[in-house]
């Protein structure tokens, strides 16, 4: 197909983009120039076809052309494109010349040709930095590029098959036979894959972000972390802030120096030794002494946070002893929420305090790698009366019918109260006293992974203040039958 200097007039005049007409105000011959146009190029090859003209402001569609001397064959359009992608391109090329202001400007116009045997799919992502050195992706590898109205986007499955149906079309005629050919039909291989992009997959782990330097060590006749605190009340009157500490192969373990101004020293019976922490990282025999001594810090600010943990289960909880019922008023998402941390499930027939349930969670640190992080496991404890753990075989029974209603989304939203309970309005968890104090990332350690769903509302960092979820106060117990979805009654999602 030849473009005359008529229909490139008409065109350029045209004044309105649609699926198969896209206007562009400049070529700079950058990195980022050429991919995004790529994208374009790509989206009309696979929708059938399309114009690309060069030098038509952007919003007004005036005509303002670029600079006389600007040169490109068709070749060169086509090498860069293909480089990006499997499938075959076709490009024609014209370079109009058009009076613009009493001044000869160039209008460079692309034709680009639908796609033909196989649809236009890019091999490689499409990444650049913008000149504010952020980095940017114009198109994602595997993904299927179509136009939408005026824009390129990633095809839907509907659009996919659209795109497929007019694949054989174009393909049939223009190797003049009315059989599939199989070229096109390997593009269905593609749709029976997952979508080629990068998604974020959240974790429960978050990273410890600064250790203290020194590990502390002195000899003690103390064996019970019960009388090390009793020796401390006993000489020191008042409200006394002790560091946490590990009591372990008779000596007593502290981020704190054992010095005038740490209650422990009085426990001590040697001036004591320094350790390095990163050599008891190194150590595959020393760094679980250092990992029970960062669950004994934790243990500390649960402890200050009103938390009570429960050793034989291994779980942290918030207990209720009557009155008002506990809660945390913060802001999950938009709106500020209170959340209560206990429930009350009341019987309806008799007014009494049938069980209790509780926010609770399985915290823990943990050494992977080179790394140290804080593992958050949220769960949900019941209780008989806010105190004594409910019978066994009622628990289980309970449990196991709340927990096919506990979806992923109020794991996440149990995860963030938990980041917001330890860190307060911190960006970071901070563990211990100073000079031996621990800092945690409430950011989740996340990664990557190359297969999803295209556009997935749930790819995005700012899920997470999408989520929400409420006390599990809607299970079927003894005094209630039948099969109800307690969904019906109790949302759990927006």
């Amino acid at each position: 197909m030849e473009i005359s200097p008529e229909l490139a007039q008409e065109l350029i005049n045209r004044k309105i983009e649609s699926s198969d007409l896209d206007y562009k105000e400049k070529f700079n011959d950058t990195t980022k120039d050429w991919l995004e146009i790529a994208k374009d190029v790509y989206g009309m090859a696979n929708s059938g076809g399309g114009y690309i003209i060069f030098g038509v402001q952007d919003g007004t569609f005036k005509p303002i052309g670029i600079d006389e001397n600007f040169h490109k064959d068709s070749q060169t359009w086509v090498e860069k494109f293909s480089k990006w992608t499997t499938g075959h391109i076709k490009i024609t090329y014209f370079e109009h010349i058009s009076l613009v202001a009493g001044k000869n400007r160039k209008f460079p116009i692309l034709f680009i040709h639908g796609s033909i045997g196989s649809l236009v799919i890019p091999k490689s992502e499409g990444a650049y930095k913008d000149e504010h050195g952020i980095d940017k992706v114009a198109f994602r590898q595997g993904t299927v590029y179509t136009r939408r109205n005026s824009a390129t986007v990633a095809a839907t499955g509907e659009e996919f098959w659209h795109l497929f149906w007019a694949l054989l079309k174009r393909t049939s005629e223009e190797r003049d036979t009315s059989e599939i050919p199989i070229d096109a039909l390997n593009v269905l291989n593609h749709k029976m894959k997952p979508d080629c992009l990068e998604e974020t997959l959240w974790s429960n782990l978050y990273p410890v972000k600064e250790l203290p330097d020194k590990i502390f060590s002195a000899n003690t006749k103390y064996r019970f972390a019960n009388d090390i605190y009793a020796k401390i009340k006993e000489n020191l009157k008042g409200e006394v802030k002790t560091p946490a500490f590990l009591l372990e192969d008779e000596l007593i373990y502290s981020f704190c120096p054992f010095d005038e101004l740490n209650p422990l020293s009085l426990c001590v019976s040697s001036s004591g030794a320094e350790h390095s922490t990163q050599e008891w990282l190194d150590d595959p025999k020393l760094n679980q002494k250092l990992v029970k001594l960062l669950n004994f810090n934790l243990k500390e600010l649960c402890k200050s946070k009103r938390f009570f943990y429960d050793a034989d289960r291994d779980r942290y909880y918030m207990r209720y002893f009557g009155g008002s019922v506990p809660s945390v008023t913060w802001t999950p998402y938009k709106a500020t929420s209170t959340r209560e941390l206990v429930n009350l499930k009341i019987n309806k027939n008799t007014g009494r305090l049938t069980y209790c349930e509780h926010f609770g969670g399985r915290l823990r640190f943990t050494i992977l790698g080179n790394g140290v992080y804080l593992i958050i496991e949220p769960i949900r404890v019941l209780t008989r009366d806010g105190l004594q753990p409910l019978d066994n075989r009622l628990n289980v029974r309970i449990s196991t019918k709340k927990n096919v209603y506990y979806h992923n989304n109020n794991y996440l939203y149990d995860m963030k109260l938990w980041l917001h309970i330890l860190a307060g309005n911190k960006e970071e968890v901070h563990l211990g006293q100073e000079p031996g104090k621990v800092i945690v990332s409430i950011l989740s350690l996340t990664s990557k992974t190359s297969f999803g769903i295209a556009e997935d509302q749930h790819t995005g960092a700012d899920f997470l203040d999408s989520l929400k979820s409420e006390p599990l106060d809607y299970v079927v117990t003894n005094d209630e039958t039948g099969d109800i979805n307690p969904l019906d009654e109790t949302s759990l999602e927006d």
